[in-house]
């Protein structure tokens, strides 16, 4: 478990701001963290925690070395609890099972610290039942306790838990700071650099990004765009290519992103190829076939189908059925074509 604020990249406002919440006693009783996947948030809700329970706090942050940031770190603090998502059929909910179990847990006096600290991964994927019961934990906290809810996706909880929270918005990195993780994690500089332009913001994504099927998914995205430019767009390519990228198991959605994200690239490359800059393609590996594939496609057409992608990558957040998204998508694609 991460109990430093400097083992966190990026997010620098963020931790300032929640440092001082802690050095003037002001921390809310509920906090909620959100942005997108792979950005660190979950290690800030530790942090914070990491500094609420412990014994010698200094300047906001944990000493690393009282019992209790020791007992953090070893995984056993008694008055530390973390609730996750279940995992059944690839998908992953929090129950209320969970939730009632994480309330029975807090009912008792803090063991070793002064406080107890709850962190709710995930909070997206409490269904109503297990949401409806933590906002009845929330309003009425029994005791000193902290409960800090993890999310990617805002819209998805309640109302009323959101607006007994503080929110705290984490942005997606840069891609210098994603750049930096990965050549920590041991990927080359060259590498690194590469993965970070397209990773969104986040360094989860880089390192999905860097493994076969990471590479699988960017030529499935060249070989799309391939068909758009060539007229090759038909409802049988609609249909395999629906199939094939919306049932890739508990990471549908984020694998799909990746697939969008790729195919921006390729049409960013593109829009430079047609305009005659200078600037350097992204699609270093696939760059004969990005060049053949110039002039195929008119200026507003690559304008109107990237404005799509930005579209259904945004609704990728919300929508639950990832072979639907896409097959949507598609089908817009080769209408706006035929136009």
């Amino acid at each position: 478990m991460n109990i430093s604020w400097d083992n966190i990249t990026g997010h620098k406002s963020n931790i300032e701001r929640l440092k001082t919440l802690c050095r003037e006693d002001m921390v809310p009783h509920s906090m909620l963290f959100c942005g997108i996947d792979g950005i660190g948030k979950k290690m800030a809700a530790q942090a914070m925690a990491a500094t609420l329970l412990c014994h010698h706090p200094v300047n906001g942050s944990a000493c690393g070395g009282c019992p209790s940031c020791k007992a953090l770190i070893a995984g056993t603090h008694p008055d530390f609890f973390t609730v996750e998502p279940e995992v059944k059929k690839g998908n992953g909910t929090i129950v209320i099972d969970l939730i009632r179990e994480m309330q029975g847990k807090i009912a008792r006096v803090p063991i070793m610290s002064k406080a107890r600290a709850v962190i709710i991964d995930d909070a997206q994927t409490m269904n109503d039942a297990a949401a409806n019961s933590l906002l009845k934990t929330i309003e009425e906290p029994g005791g000193q306790i902290y409960f800090i809810l993890v999310t990617n996706s805002i819209m998805a909880l309640l109302d009323t838990i959101i607006s007994r929270c503080m929110r705290e918005e984490f942005a997606g990195l840069s891609p210098e700071d994603i750049s930096s993780v990965l050549v920590k994690q041991g990927i080359p500089l060259h590498q690194a650099n590469y993965l970070s332009t397209f990773a969104d913001g986040s360094v989860r994504q880089a390192m999905l990004l860097n493994d076969e099927e990471g590479a699988s998914l960017q030529k499935s995205a060249v070989d799309f765009f391939e068909a758009c430019a060539t007229g090759e767009l038909d409802m049988e390519k609609v249909w395999s290519e629906g199939k094939s990228l919306g049932t890739m198991g508990k990471q549908d959605k984020l694998k799909l992103r990746q697939w969008f994200g790729f195919l921006a690239m390729v049409l960013r490359d593109q829009l430079v190829l047609y305009s005659g800059s200078e600037v350097t393609l992204y699609n270093q590996t696939d760059i004969s076939r990005i060049n053949k594939l110039t002039g195929q496609l008119t200026h507003n057409q690559l304008i109107a189908i990237l404005k799509l992608v930005r579209d259904y990558q945004g609704r990728l957040r919300y929508s639950v059925e990832p072979q639907l998204t896409v097959e949507s998508f598609i089908i817009k694609v080769k209408t706006l074509l035929e136009d």
